[in-house]
């Protein structure tokens, strides 16, 4: 190994140390900006209430679900495990997947499995778009989809691949109402 490569080698890996060191810190405050900020995209299908810590959907342990049109629970812990494993804001992601499922609770839509679960993920896709176009966020998209990998389980919430596929393409579409009137199958 060359000393150039070495060097450029170490860098590589002390930006990806960096990384994990500086994410983004998990707040109720980081929390209830971002429910504001999916709130201004998604307002107008679903308006549910964050509860933060609560497990208000009588999940074992707080995570993140939505369990009605008016209720997402998330955990503090696990949005930062998001943040720290993915990057920074893939917590946004997260939430904006929630809130897809709250709009899908809303308007009656049960789709068969994974397609529920993968409509949520493009929902998610579309307010990466929102965010970096009309709030100012850097991109984030890799740090979304990578969080989104990472939870596929094969049969409920799909592939890897398919999580990867619907995220992206409903970031590509900036468009919610594309993720549930031209959902790719």
């Amino acid at each position: 190994m060359t000393k150039q490569t070495r060097l450029v080698f170490a860098l590589v890996m002390g930006l990806g140390l960096s990384q994990a060191v500086n994410a983004v810190t998990v707040s109720q405050t980081y929390i209830n900006k971002t429910g504001s900020e999916i709130s201004q995209e998604k307002g107008s299908y679903a308006r549910p209430t964050v509860y933060i810590d609560q497990r208000a959907c009588g999940e074992p342990s707080p995570n993140a679900m939505a369990c009605g049109p008016s209720i997402i629970s998330v955990g503090t812990q696990f949005l930062q495990s998001q943040e720290t494993q993915h990057g920074n804001y893939a917590a946004k992601m997260v939430l904006a997947h929630e809130w897809g499922h709250s709009i899908q609770f809303a308007n009656g839509i049960n789709l068969r499995e994974p397609y529920q679960e993968l409509q949520a993920d493009c929902n998610g896709g579309s307010f990466i778009r929102f965010a970096v176009n009309n709030l100012g966020y850097q991109p984030f998209l890799e740090a979304a989809v990578s969080s989104a990998r990472a939870a596929a389980d094969y049969s409920t919430h799909g592939t890897p691949a398919q999580r990867d596929a619907f995220t992206r393409w409903g970031y590509a579409q900036g468009d919610l109402r594309k993720c549930f009137n031209s959902l790719p199958r």
